[in-house]
């Protein structure tokens, strides 16, 4: 069963962006497979934004 239709997950308890990220990438099977430290969440939000960005003004400077 995923860990997100269990009824120890859904008491709207906050998380973090670690446990967020682990949830979307193992297919909400474990929340903890990124570790316990909650900036890796943070770093692979901004790593991700920044190369949407990149990407994006790459786009932008190619078309000009």
């Amino acid at each position: 069963m995923r860990l997100i239709f269990t009824t120890s997950f859904n008491k709207f308890q906050s998380i973090n962006a670690t446990q967020a990220w682990s949830l979307f990438l193992t297919g909400c099977k474990k929340d903890d497979s990124l570790g316990k430290n909650p900036m890796i969440g943070k770093y692979l939000t901004v790593a991700i934004l920044g190369a949407v960005i990149a990407q994006i003004l790459e786009t932008i400077l190619m078309s000009s």
